[in-house]
């Protein structure tokens, strides 16, 4: 695989921060971002023995696989690091017994994924006093850095509102009707990413939102989900101009099949890539001339850092990587945008920002 200047910058600058660079390095998101979180650097690991525990509370589609691949891939680099992993099944009362079974067969450090939030934090907490290092990532379980975990990091969910909000705002010349779809309710992810575009099309007053602020049509961020409730959106507001969807690409699939199952023309659409959404732009958009997508990295290689992130806390050494990451649009069909693009080799859930070498995601994107 070929890499730009730019990236082999990115990827020096992040193994730098984790050999101890100086706090205006450390501050530098954009090059962790650049990298998809990768680096060579393995100091990280330290060299005393010690169990990961790996757990995502949702486990079930291709998303999750991404990310499982990129916290298992990271802490494969360590010899001395033995991985348990759980999957929580879209079940709370499940996730939270996988942390305290992980705590009772005696992990040292914990990365998981909170799915249903400050449900979640209580475990958490109980794992921490149990002296784990527990790194939560891409869903805010409330709490304090420090406190209740050693620290949470994620995607800024406030800043892909405004920047799904703006996508939107172009697409549609300023003025339009606009969906948003949400994954479970009441979940941190797609609350904090409603109130961003709440934040930006307070200052465009020609642009509605149709399901308005306070909540959303739940999907469960799964694709038949999301046609079931785009379907229920296309019966009840007879003019959609852009739809909103914080699912992946492949979950976004399911607003194109609502629309093509009412007989209706597409309309822009913006979420979270995915490799299969490329794929049905490319196939779709000489029949649908105000068909255009705008998406957002996965995300999912933040699990590597959150991998580093643990496995040092636990080692003793000290890692001054960020925490937040603004990650703008990472793809668009609109002018000046970078152009979607269809990779017909890889599979319809793969996410192009992810940066897998060949076999990875097969191979550590197991659940057992």
């Amino acid at each position: 695989m070929a890499f730009s200047r730019s990236t082999l910058l990115a990827a020096s600058s992040l193994a730098a921060l984790l050999l101890g660079a100086p706090a205006s390095m450390a501050q530098d998101a954009a090059a962790v971002v650049q990298a998809a979180g990768k680096t060579d650097d393995t100091a990280f690991c330290g060299d005393k023995e010690m169990v990961l525990g790996i757990h995502d509370g949702f486990g079930v589609n291709g998303w999750s696989k991404a990310s499982m691949a990129a916290v298992r891939s990271e802490a494969a680099k360590c010899a001395n690091v033995k991985q348990l992993v759980r999957i929580g099944q879209m079940d709370l009362q499940k996730s939270i017994a996988d942390v305290n079974g992980m705590v009772s067969e005696g992990i040292d450090a914990l990365v998981i994924i909170p799915d249903w939030g400050k449900a979640q934090l209580p475990s958490l907490q109980g794992a921490t006093d149990a002296g784990v290092k527990v790194v939560p990532w891409a869903a805010d379980p409330g709490g304090e850095n420090g406190k209740d975990y050693v620290e949470y990091l994620d995607w800024d969910e406030h800043a892909a509102g405004v920047s799904w909000a703006n996508w939107v705002i172009e697409a549609t010349g300023g003025e339009g009707n606009v969906v948003f779809l949400g994954g479970p309710a009441g979940n941190p992810v797609s609350g904090n990413a409603l109130k961003g575009i709440e934040d930006t099309f307070k200052n465009h007053p020609k642009m509605t939102l149709l399901t308005g602020y306070a909540d959303w049509p739940v999907t469960n961020w799964d694709a038949a989900q999301v046609q079931q409730a785009m379907s229920a959106m296309l019966a009840k507001y007879p003019k959609i101009d852009a739809v909103i969807n914080d699912s992946d690409g492949f979950a976004t699939l399911g607003v194109i099949r609502a629309y093509q199952a009412a007989n209706k023309p597409l309309v822009p659409v913006t979420s979270l890539e995915a490799n299969a959404l490329s794929c049905e732009y490319e196939k779709l958009k000489g029949d649908n001339p105000n068909f255009q997508i705008g998406t957002i990295s996965g995300r999912n290689w933040i699990g590597r850092v959150a991998a580093r992130k643990a496995i040092a806390a636990f080692q003793g050494i000290e890692n001054k990587e960020p925490l937040r990451f603004d990650l703008g649009i990472f793809e668009s069909s609109l002018p000046g945008g970078k152009a979607p693009a269809c990779d017909p080799n890889e599979a319809p859930d793969t996410f192009a920002s992810s940066g897998f070498k060949p076999g990875e995601l097969a191979e550590f994107g197991k659940t057992e």
